[in-house]
């Protein structure tokens, strides 16, 4: 009964471990702006189109 115990112990220990490092790896990595979340840069694109090319 002692060893099923202890290993009862081990396991949940394994688990927590395994459980916290996981965590750590899953953080969200830095947010990179492109130019299509820039409304600067659409608002001066679109300037372009309004024009007539000859």
């Amino acid at each position: 009964m002692a060893y099923l115990l202890l290993l009862l112990v081990l396991a949940g220990l394994f688990y927590i471990g395994w459980r916290l490092m996981r965590s750590g790896g899953s953080r969200p990595q830095p947010r990179v702006i492109g130019p299509d979340d820039d409304p600067d840069f659409l608002r001066r694109l679109g300037q372009d189109d309004n024009n007539p090319r000859q």
